[in-house]
């Protein structure tokens, strides 16, 4: 039942594979989305899942989202992976290619309000100095109906 609660509010989840977990700067991974509701607001997540060899506690990303009607804007989002002690913050989720992995959904826009109905993309560019930046088996994105108005 709880599991069914959640779905409810759940509006887009899609992730995409990063070949070979190495994630070059030339991949940037787009999730077109439809939205209906411009009265309600929405909690946008960026969704990855790395390896616990991944070298760093944070991943920098550009985002980019597209909307209706050619608006565009472009953000630089820090991905905290790891707290200061250095203890992985996303979720297990046991072994992929003989390595332990993690889900880290990472809050990108809390209370987002879209302007318009239509398609919306949004895409994904690593912006750390490593290139490939290996590490990263997959990311995503996930729209929520937000909680709170």
């Amino acid at each position: 039942m709880l599991l069914c609660g959640c779905a409810e509010n759940v509006v887009f989840q899609s992730d995409a594979p990063i070949p070979d977990g190495a994630w070059s700067n030339a991949l940037k991974p787009a999730f077109t989305f439809a939205i209906t509701d411009t009265v309600n607001t929405h909690d946008v997540y960026i969704d990855v899942r790395h390896t616990t060899e991944y070298a760093y506690s944070n991943l920098y990303l550009f985002v980019d989202l597209e909307g209706p009607g050619g608006r565009s804007k472009r953000d630089t989002v820090e991905c905290l992976l790891a707290d200061p002690m250095g203890r992985w913050l996303g979720k297990g989720t046991g072994f992929i290619v003989a390595s332990r992995t993690r889900d880290a959904k990472v809050l990108y826009k809390l209370g987002n309000r879209f302007p318009a109905p239509g398609q919306y993309t949004i895409r994904l560019e690593q912006a750390m100095r490593d290139n490939p930046l290996p590490g990263i088996i997959d990311v995503g994105v996930s729209i929520e109906r937000s909680a709170q108005p």
